[in-house]
């Protein structure tokens, strides 16, 4: 048996919802909607976003509105810690495509002007490489292969096609090997290409949040790790569906969480949590940054599986606070 790919936008649109919605078969090169998208190349991109996973195994599953509660009480603390007026620093890290991170900003510059929100991910492009004999491969940005395209062939190279389709299991261990075998120089990600290729970027940041960026110069993107421990570099932080055990060990859980705290100022807000995929619930814990440790402001649904693990550290309390 073998599995034919979705590799244009016209094959996208004939197609049908199953068929669309069927993950690595359907091509990345698909996200780039261009400066001037129309409603359906949005959501075309939202589509395939939806389905895209990276080589780290993790998915960049997001959707309109999935934070409408999270927001809203992000938004009740925000008030009563900080004046309207104050030049807030706000950084949502792990922000997927942008989508939630847009729908955010735009309620927080109504109530904070100055503020200056950034929507970080470790992954803002993907890399097109087109080979003379019309080939594509889709990477990401520090050159390690996603998919190879060569119609009407769209194959995974970071995760395993299914042994019920052995002529797609064969082409994609093909391509790893044509892919090592093109032997392409250090930093070939950032060039235009060279004789026989050329490179391209595909960008993963939604439209919609792209276009919002570009008008408002207090919104934007960075390329940035959950990890990263940046001294006092922000006022609230929020870190949605990507602090769990499914992803990360109790000790990468651990530096998470340093880094949250490292990251914020004093007094400052941490909003951590996930969305259950079985009925989309959230369920997050709102910390406040004390001097040594953290204090629990409040909890959405059953809060943050973090919570037991922040609380832990010397000099926390979970006891809550009264402002």
């Amino acid at each position: 048996m073998l599995r034919r790919g979705i590799c244009t936008e016209d094959e996208y649109m004939r197609a049908g919802p199953r068929r669309r919605f069927s993950g690595a078969r359907v091509s990345y090169g698909l996200l780039d909607a261009g400066e001037n998208p129309t409603d359906e190349q949005i959501r075309v991109f939202e589509d395939v976003s939806f389905t895209l996973r990276i080589s780290n195994g993790t998915f960049r599953t997001t959707f309109h509105q999935r934070f409408r509660d999270v927001d809203a009480v992000s938004m009740r603390w925000m008030e009563r810690l900080y004046p309207a007026g104050a030049e807030l620093r706000v950084q949502d890290r792990a922000a997927s495509h942008g989508l939630t991170s847009w729908e955010w900003a735009e309620q927080l510059f109504t109530v904070f002007p100055r503020a200056q929100f950034e929507a970080s991910d470790i992954l803002l492009y993907l890399i097109r490489l087109s080979l003379a004999g019309g080939e594509t491969y889709i990477a990401e940005p520090d050159g390690r292969p996603l998919q190879y395209i060569k119609p009407p062939f769209v194959v995974s190279l970071r995760h395993r096609e299914p042994l019920r389709y052995p002529l797609n299991h064969l082409i994609a261990a093909w391509a790893r090997r044509r892919f090592r075998r093109l032997s392409l120089p250090e930093g070939w990600t950032e060039s235009s290409g060279a004789a026989g290729y050329r490179v391209g970027r595909i960008p993963c940041i939604h439209p919609r949040a792209l276009s919002f960026a570009r008008c408002n110069p207090g919104f934007q993107f960075r390329a940035r790790s959950v990890f990263d421990a940046a001294p006092g570099s922000c006022h609230v932080l929020r870190t949605m569906n990507i602090l769990n055990k499914e992803y990360f060990s109790t000790e990468q859980l651990a530096a998470g969480a340093n880094a949250a705290f490292q990251s914020l100022l004093p007094g400052g807000l941490w909003i951590v949590g996930r969305t259950l995929e079985g009925d989309f619930s959230n369920h997050a814990t709102f910390f406040r940054r004390g001097e040594s440790g953290w204090e629990v402001l409040e909890r959405i649904g059953g809060g943050s599986e973090m919570e037991e693990l922040a609380l832990g550290a010397a000099g926390a309390s979970g006891g809550g606070v009264s402002l």
